[in-house]
């Protein structure tokens, strides 16, 4: 019975943070993404930050928040994150290569008030 108590308590803790990222994800802009897209959105975070600020399309792709997405539906996604202006292509890089567009922006010497 404690175990059951216990599960119960681990399930009402993760609906709490579920609902704790969508309050988040709409503060942020990202509440109109579909599932997939926050999802490659979030991978490219986290690829971003382990590689020097560099995310390639295929260690995007190979990440665990997107390897059960199929190859038109990751692409189309990349493609509507650039569109969005929530990730930008890499300058001076071969096509699959993406940078966090506030710090491409930096970079050249732009100054960028807000990405929405």
């Amino acid at each position: 019975m404690e175990e059951m108590l216990m599960a119960s308590q681990r399930f009402l803790n993760v609906a709490q943070l579920r609902e704790l990222l969508l309050g988040m994800e709409r503060d942020l802009g990202l509440g109109n993404l579909t599932q997939n897209e926050k999802d490659v959105f979030y991978a490219v975070q986290l690829v971003l930050s382990a590689n020097a600020g560099m995310a390639r399309s295929e260690d995007i792709k190979r990440h665990e928040l997107t390897r059960g997405i199929t190859q038109p539906t990751f692409h189309r996604s990349l493609k509507r994150l650039v569109e969005k202006g929530l990730i930008a292509h890499a300058p001076n890089t071969k096509a699959g290569s993406y940078v966090d567009p506030v710090k491409k922006a930096s970079a050249k010497g732009v100054e960028v008030l807000a990405v929405v």
